[in-house]
């Protein structure tokens, strides 16, 4: 995730320096051919562009509130998942008399979370989860198709046998259930790509705009046709990119909701809580990005 107040005004470059170099090659060409058939060249009509512009900001305008609106929901998820880490160890000390089974509890919630990011990014790593759960259930989990669900799953397991009364029991199932949710929610968002129509059709309309844009502006700018129609696609192409950028939270990008921050806090969380004497720290943040 880009921090404010950390990040530069490269990163924005990287993403547009290549398209922008092709629009601004583009114009000088519109440019000298201008320069050399001004005779001959035809007036372009200035308001069907000025239309078709006011038209793509506001499809772009729409497609990155949606944008947003996945990244916002994937990173309240996570939020959610981090009251729900500390809540089911909270109540697996209190309300459990083996100590030892709220400590595994602990162990295994710290798993799961590692294990949620890990499938979220699609990348293999279950040697993260050595030292939290046992070998057995290790390598069962490399014939496991979801991860964190089967994590869950036997934590319910290992507590409902051990809750003394169908009150808690409830109380252990709730908990249980909202992680559920959460996760259920994040691979929502993960396999459910936005539509063709705010995917595909943005990028079209928008480099088909920024290649229209020196022929309604070279008899009005002349030689600084290049300078007004660059500095209009930074506009537009940065517009482009934002939306691309927040439409994939979990892509493990710059723009990523900060997944191994949060689950390095979840597990420095539940570790000060069993009183272990760890050397963990928060990620930290590294050329304007956090992790």
């Amino acid at each position: 995730m880009l921090v404010p107040g950390h990040a530069h005004v490269s990163h924005l470059w990287r993403y547009v320096s290549g398209p922008l170099m092709v629009l601004f090659a583009w114009d000088v060409l519109v440019t000298a051919a201008w320069y050399f058939t001004q005779s001959q060249w035809s007036n372009f009509p200035a308001l069907p562009l000025t239309l078709f512009g006011t038209a793509v900001a506001i499809y772009l305008s729409f497609r990155n509130a949606t944008a947003y609106a996945r990244w916002w929901e994937a990173r309240t998820l996570w939020g959610a998942m981090v009251n729900c880490s500390r809540t089911l160890v909270r109540e697996a000390r209190t309300l459990v008399d083996d100590r030892s089974l709220a400590d595994e509890i602990s162990y295994r919630q710290i798993a799961y979370v590692h294990a949620l990011r890990l499938h979220l990014r699609r990348q293999l790593g279950l040697e993260q989860l050595t030292g939290l759960l046992s070998e057995d259930e290790l390598d069962h989990l490399r014939n496991v198709a979801n991860v964190p669900n089967a994590i869950v799953l036997h934590t319910g397991e290992l507590l409902s046998a051990a809750a003394p009364d169908s009150i808690t029991r409830a109380a252990f199932a709730k908990t249980l259930a909202e992680i559920s949710h959460a996760q259920g929610g994040m691979e929502r968002i993960k396999n459910t790509p936005l539509p063709q129509q705010y995917s595909v059709y943005p990028i079209v309309f928008t480099h088909m705009f920024c290649a229209l844009l020196p022929f309604g502006l070279v008899e009005q700018l002349g030689f600084y046709t290049p300078l007004g129609s660059t500095v209009a696609g930074i506009l537009f192409l940065g517009l482009l990119q934002s939306g691309n950028d927040l439409q994939n939270p979990f892509e493990d990008s710059v723009n990523d909701v900060p997944m191994s921050s949060m689950t390095r806090g979840i597990e420095i969380d539940l570790r000060d809580g069993l009183g272990e004497r760890h050397q963990l720290l928060p990620f930290p943040i590294e050329a304007g990005v956090l992790k």
